[in-house]
């Protein structure tokens, strides 16, 4: 019984090994007569994107200084999650106020000038000096400062991340490249044997 049993085995597993390279071989490798035994069969563990992630930029969309990064390469990101902080400048209420001021003595300064024959001297020295103290003043306060953020665009793969903290960017600066459509990881683990 137990020699019936040995040779049953030792068949099954020599029509195993026979029919297991044709299972992992590839119809076109099959086609191939000149092909070799070594070149049709297909490792065991098979990543079907095998090629590098390019990906496509991700930009900035705002301008501002970078203040923190919140992304490495390598990293998976989902839709809407944070990757940069920036830190950006906002007129504060006198800078808008000193800048309406200024528009409105320009266009009374271009009137003026247009009307040159009809305009006295002493009119437009003291024009002139009005916009020369409404753009000093306007140089000499602070803007307010607001964080913004940019966000991934879709589900993916952080491949390449640019921007670092203190980089100045311009809403058409990339800041990363992301690879949609990857695949999850599907590493294939196997038990061990003892």
């Amino acid at each position: 019984m137990k020699k019936l049993l040995g040779v049953t085995l030792v068949v099954f597993v020599a029509v195993s090994s026979a029919i297991l390279p044709l299972w992992l071989t590839p119809t076109a490798v099959l086609a191939d007569s000149d092909a070799t035994l070594g070149s049709q069969l297909r490792p065991l563990i098979h990543a079907p994107n095998a090629a590098p992630a390019v990906g496509s930029p991700v930009f900035a969309g705002q301008a501002g200084r970078v203040h923190e990064v919140y992304v490495h390469e390598g990293q998976q990101v989902r839709q809407g999650q944070v990757l940069l902080k920036l830190l950006e400048k906002i007129p504060s209420v006198q800078q808008q106020q000193q800048r309406a001021r200024l528009s409105r003595q320009q266009r009374a300064y271009a009137a003026l000038l247009a009307r040159q024959p009809a305009a006295s001297a002493a009119a437009l020295i003291a024009a002139r000096q009005q916009l020369a103290t409404t753009q000093a003043h306007l140089a000499r306060l602070v803007p307010m400062l607001s964080f913004v953020f940019v966000t991934a665009p879709a589900d993916g793969l952080v491949t390449r991340s640019t921007a670092r903290p203190g980089d100045q960017l311009t809403p058409q600066t990339p800041v990363a490249t992301l690879a949609t459509g990857t695949p999850p990881d599907t590493t294939v683990l196997l038990p061990s044997v003892e």
